[in-house]
Parts: C-alpha cells; structure tokens; sequence
C-alpha cells in the first residue's frame, strides 16, 4: 500500500497568495517521509478546486520544492486540452524534476468547463481514449503529423525531450463500471474516490477492472489502484472529529453549485441537512477521519478489496498550522499499515 497526498483545496482567499503556502508546505513532508507521489488536478471557473487550473503550473513548482516524491497530474481534462502541449508541459516537468512525473487523465463531466473546447463534450470519452496512444507515442519520440498554417502536412516531435522514456498513466474512475474496464483493457491505472461509490461496490468494479485487463492480454496482478480519501488523523476519534466538522462542512457546502448542473434535485434540499448527513457518512465510512488505529483498519480493509494507493486530501479548510501538526500521525498511519504489508515483488 502506496501512501501519496493529493490537492483539491477551496478556498476564496483574502490572501490569495498564502493558500499555496500549505501546499509547499506537506509536499515538503511528504518528500522527507517517503510518501509515494504528490496529486494537483485540474479546475475551472469555480472556487471549489480552483486554485489548480493548470496542474503542470503546481507540478513545476513542486519539482523544485521537492527532491524525490512523484509528481502526478491528478488529473489533466484531456479533452479540454491539446495532447501535443499536454506532452510539451509535462516533460518539461519531467525535466525539472529528473523524471519523476505520472499523469493521470480524466473526461471531464462540467458542461461549463467545456467553454474552452465545445465542440469535445459530448463524445469526451472517446477522444481521452483515442489521444491514449498520441500521449504515449509524443512521450517516446514518436513524430506526429498534422496540418500547419499553410494548409501542409508536416511531420513534427515534442521537445523537451522527456527524461522518462515512458509515461505512466492513470484513467480518473468516479463510479462507472464501464470506466474501470476500459482502464482495464488499455493497461492504464486507476484514479478513484469515494465520493458517489461505497466500499463495497468499489470493490466490484475493481474486479471488473481486473478482469478487464486480463481479457485484454494485461497482467490482472498489475496496475495502480488509487483512492482518493479526505484526510485528518489525530490522537483519537473525538479530537479529528472536533477539528474537522465544521471546516468539511462549509467545504461540502461550498461545492453544491458545482454538483447542482449535474443534479439539478440538490436545489430543492436543505443544504444544511445535507452536509451534516454527508459529513457523518464521510466520517463513519468514506474518509481517513479519526484515530491512527481507525485509520489503519479502515486502509487495511481497503488493501483487501484491491486498492493499492491512498490519496489523501487533506486541504479541505483546517487552517495550515493543525493540518500540519497533524501530518506525523498520517505517517503513523502509513507506516503501520506497510509494515504489516510486504512490498510487492
């Protein structure tokens, strides 16, 4: 079991600078404590994760910040995107941080994100699929061809030249069976979460993924299965849960309108009641929140059913100081859990 920090913060900051303070701040720890990688991902046009427009932009900073953690894209909105500049932003990272970078892609699900590439939304799964084998092959050195300012076909590479000679890939997997086979059958790894998924039917569909690339001609044993989980470990149980509730409450709120375009029925539900019912969820079965001892049992229940990383969110609205004077019992935490667990071969 893999243990890695991911980044979705939500903050309309009064001092805008300050809110990348903390990220600096935990991918330093990470690096000294043998965290496997760092996540930035990708948002748009809303406060909620929108601190992160570009995740190449975070990566290169954390590149020079960090000195062997990986850096991953957690993820790049492929279709919002051009593959060939994706590949350009990313090695130039690779570069800057002697080859440490992963990227994971996902299809996009905002219609209003789609303001920069309309015309991809409705077929987004496709064209992420499709742009699977230009990422691999720009990555390689591979030449691509395509129509330049004077209507010729011309025949191009992407520079700089990666360190990596390949590049791994995860697929973003929110709760759709289908999206974890089809990371299945084209060999890449998995990003998911709990968000819209309980335990148990995650374990599904990383059968069904597992399944998948064993009828695909992959090793069903390989690929990264990665979860992301809000994170807050502390002395006990009732120590997280006061620090905790009230900030994850105004962060679950602070995202509905985000959520509302696609169900629109949020509207018509008390907001409040909601988000209490959801922090209690989160709390009791979908987030590392509580005691080292709660959190071990809970990652080694998650170990059993085939998860193999865990993300863990941890910028959600504690102030900086708590979160970090809470990072050691995540390492607790981290290393209980893989000393009782060999590494794999």
């Amino acid at each position: 079991m893999d243990f890695s920090l991911l980044y979705f913060a939500n903050r309309e900051a009064t001092d805008p600078p300050r809110e990348y303070d903390l990220l600096l701040q935990t991918a330093r720890f990470a690096d000294e404590h043998d965290f496997t990688a760092l996540w930035v991902p990708e948002r748009h046009f809303h406060p909620f994760g929108g601190s992160y427009p570009n995740p190449a932009l975070a990566a290169a900073a954390l590149a020079v910040a960090t000195r062997r953690i990986r850096l991953r894209a957690g993820s790049v909105v492929l279709p919002l995107r051009d593959p060939v500049t994706v590949v350009e932003d990313w090695a130039f990272v690779d570069n800057l941080s002697r080859g440490r970078v992963d990227m994971a892609l996902a299809t996009g699900w905002n219609a209003d994100d789609f303001v920069l590439a309309p015309d991809r939304f409705a077929e987004r799964r496709q064209f992420v699929i499709d742009n699977v084998p230009v990422l691999r092959d720009l990555w390689a050195g591979t030449a691509l061809v395509r129509r330049n300012g004077d209507g010729q076909e011309v025949e191009f590479r992407t520079y700089p030249r990666p360190v990596q000679p390949e590049l791994k890939l995860w697929l973003t997997c929110t709760s759709s069976v289908e999206t974890f086979r089809l990371a299945g059958a084209h060999g890449l790894n998995v990003l998911t979460a709990l968000l819209v998924q309980r335990v148990d039917e995650l374990a599904v569909r990383i059968e069904a993924y597992r399944q998948a690339r064993q009828a695909h001609g992959h090793d069903p044993r390989g690929g990264t299965v990665t979860l992301m989980l809000h994170t807050f470990v502390e002395a006990s149980d009732q120590a997280a849960r006061a620090v905790i509730r009230e900030p994850f409450l105004r962060y679950l709120r602070s995202s509905v309108n985000l959520w509302r375009g696609q169900w629109p029925e949020l509207a018509s539900i008390d907001l409040d009641r909601l988000s209490v019912f959801a922090f209690e969820r989160y709390f009791g079965t979908a987030a590392l929140f509580g005691s080292v001892q709660k959190c071990v049992d809970f990652v080694e229940r998650l170990a059993d059913i085939g998860v193999t990383e865990i993300a863990s969110l941890t910028d959600f609205g504690v102030d900086d100081a708590t979160v970090l004077a809470a990072l050691p019992y995540l390492d607790t935490v981290r290393r209980e859990v893989q000393g009782r667990r060999p590494a794999a071969p």
